[in-house]
């Protein structure tokens, strides 16, 4: 990429920088079931696979396009089918600098009822499911339990032209089923 490759900042000084949070996560309870908020830290896409392993199959993919760049509508894309782990595996691999670098979407991963990691557009990954292993794991890994992992207000979220054909590419990979975005979408 010819800028800068993130896709979440903050400003400080004046200045649009780089939100950069150290490999933290923090259990928090929404709508009643307990979640873990997780702060990769740096490589976000690697560790979603890594906790794909909690996830039996067959999964769900939900790929929330907030801010199109190209011709495709914003909107929640379903895949229209059921996906083995490496199928999915398959997805990350391929578009593994999309998800990473460009705040455009959010990704969902789901394997009703036992679990879903959400990649969400702030850095963040949402974890349901066994989050009691999850979190051992993460702890095995270095991560440092936080009572909180907060999103900074003010934020900004970068798209990068040089991903603007992923987006294309992304929604060419598998049919996917459309739907409008949700209020809590575009948060």
């Amino acid at each position: 990429m010819t800028t800068a490759n993130w896709k979440l900042g903050t400003v400080r000084a004046g200045e649009d920088v780089e939100v950069r949070y150290a490999p933290s996560y923090a259990r928090q309870v929404t709508g009643g079931v307990e979640r873990l908020v997780i702060a990769p830290g740096r490589d976000s896409v690697a560790l979603l696979k890594d906790l794909l392993e909690f996830l039996p199959e067959p999964l769900w993919v939900l790929y929330v396009l907030v801010t199109p760049r190209g011709e495709s509508p914003a909107g929640r894309y379903q895949s229209a089918a059921k996906h083995t782990r490496a199928e999915v595996l398959e997805l990350l691999e391929r578009f593994g600098p999309y998800l990473e670098h460009d705040g455009r979407h959010n990704l969902w991963l789901a394997a009703p009822p036992a679990g879903q990691l959400i990649l969400d557009r702030h850095e963040v990954i949402y974890a349901y499911g066994p989050v009691a292993e999850i979190a051992a794991q993460l702890k095995g890994n270095g991560f440092q339990e936080e009572a909180a992992i907060r999103v900074p207000v003010p934020h900004s979220h970068h798209f990068h032209a040089e991903l603007d054909a992923d987006e294309t590419a992304i929604l060419d990979h598998w049919e996917w089923l459309h739907g409008d975005l949700q209020e809590t979408d575009d948060l």
